[in-house]
């Protein structure tokens, strides 16, 4: 404003004298009229008044009204700031915000080239049709698979899911409101959980990425099934992933710790808690689980208490939840999308909705796994290939007579055996191959000792 006064007319007069007033000085200089033009629209009404009496060169003093005080509120960390929805932006915060959603060094590494191109990493937390929920290090927001990635895919599996790691392109203003960023590729996955798809179609439908533990969660109810815990356990055999058997509403079971020692003799080495979200009995054995980092994500069906565990490990109602069937102790189907949530333990939760049927993927299913008794007990049979149905001195067939493995288990066995089996031969033409000159070898091994038999029986 000075310059813009020295460049005036001779008429004014020097400072030292009489200060021009702000209308003098306007018109004295094009520039500066367009300036006060610019800053009068911009200015609020009502909020800020000229005193022209002491005719100060453009000095603006706020209004005398009462200012509201608020109260001085303490600064949070940036994982509180995160969990109630405020978003901290400076660079010291960003990297404890990615820690939060299980950002480190590996996926640093593997986020190098991405980040080259001025891309920006996020986790997805929820899927949309079409969009995706996304925490990044300005904190979260919505995006769109880009049209390349969308061309590239071929089939659902390749579009991100809750727990990738994504890149993104978003707008150099985080604040601006340029809608949703888009998703250009999705980092290589640690493990997926995925199901064979209800329907003829038969593809992969993926449920959960990069997990560090996998909760397989049953109720102490009428809806205990073992055989549907042997199938979770048979899908759940992810590379870098723990299985843990979780057995909730340990309150409504006379005794929790006898059914727990009776399914980790059934099921094999696999940890087994019984706990009780609406006590909170047992809820501590889980905060090794749940805390570092590390994701974990929860299997089960409707109504085994999926919603109201995460509740009591957030200390809120963050979910919506509803009581089972009196006659049957079955869920009514309440929680309808997967979300990956922050605990303030320091881990992720992955809640999901219930599992009507999970039929086996070949990729990353298991079956031994499952069983490791039956795996064992095939070591010491004479055939590497053998089926356990027919051939002569296999060992399972040996305890299986003596009684040393029951029944059941062995029943179920057998038919994940087959399902998987069926599975890779359908996406796989070598393994279909394979399977058959497989059932070839063990008919014609059935047929040589029905001869023998056959002529012993004659003898």
């Amino acid at each position: 404003m000075r310059r813009a006064c020295e460049m005036g007319s001779k008429a004014h007069q020097p400072w030292s004298a009489a200060p021009p007033t702000a209308t003098q000085i306007a018109h004295s200089h094009p520039a500066a009229l367009a300036s006060t033009l610019r800053f009068r629209e911009n200015m609020p009404r009502g909020a800020f008044h000229y005193h022209q009496d002491q005719r100060p060169p453009l000095r603006i003093q706020a209004s005398s009204l009462p200012r509201r005080r608020s109260a001085k509120r303490a600064n949070p960390s940036p994982a509180a700031a995160v969990m109630e929805g405020r978003h901290p932006l400076s660079r010291r915060d960003r990297l404890e915000v990615m820690k939060l959603w299980g950002w480190n060094e590996d996926w640093a590494r593997c986020f190098t080239n991405h980040a080259e191109a001025g891309s920006l990493p996020g986790r997805v937390s929820v899927e949309h049709r079409g969009l995706y929920h996304y925490h990044g290090p300005h904190g979260e927001g919505v995006a769109s698979v880009s049209g390349r990635l969308r061309h590239l895919a071929t089939g659902r599996a390749d579009f991100p899911a809750v727990g990738d790691w994504v890149a993104l392109r978003v707008s150099a203003d985080p604040g601006a409101d340029t809608g949703p960023a888009v998703i250009e590729a999705v980092l290589e996955r640690t493990n997926k959980l995925s199901r064979k798809s209800a329907g003829e179609s038969g593809e992969e439908q993926l449920l959960a990425a990069n997990l560090d533990v996998l909760f397989l969660v049953s109720s102490l109810n009428l809806d205990l099934n073992l055989s549907r815990l042997e199938r979770f356990l048979a899908a759940a055999a992810l590379p870098g992933c723990q299985p843990v058997l979780l057995l909730t509403k340990s309150d409504l079971c006379d005794s929790p710790a006898a059914a727990a020692l009776d399914l980790r003799a059934r099921l094999g080495d696999v940890p087994v808690h019984a706990v009780s979200a609406l006590t909170g009995d047992g809820l501590g054995a889980l905060a090794p689980y749940l805390s570092g980092g590390r994701t974990a994500a929860m299997l089960g069906s409707s109504g085994v208490g999926k919603s109201t565990l995460l509740n009591r490990l957030l200390g809120l109602d963050r979910q919506e939840v509803n009581p089972v069937r009196a006659d049957d102790d079955r869920g009514r189907h309440t929680t309808t999308r997967r979300e990956l949530v922050a605990l303030p333990t320091g881990g992720l939760l992955i809640d999901s909705p219930g599992i009507r049927e999970l039929q086996l993927w070949a990729e990353g299913a298991d079956v031994d796994a499952a069983f490791d008794d039956v795996a064992r007990l095939a070591e010491g049979c004479p055939f590497t290939d053998c089926s356990h149905v027919h051939e002569p001195n296999c060992a399972v067939l040996r305890a299986l007579a003596e009684g040393r493995l029951d029944q059941a288990r062995y029943d179920n066995f057998q038919k994940l055996r087959r399902e998987l089996a069926y599975e890779e031969a359908r996406t796989d033409s070598r393994a279909a191959r394979e399977r058959k000159e497989q059932e070839r070898r063990s008919h014609r091994i059935y047929q040589k000792q029905h001869r023998k038999q056959r002529k012993r029986d004659e003898a």
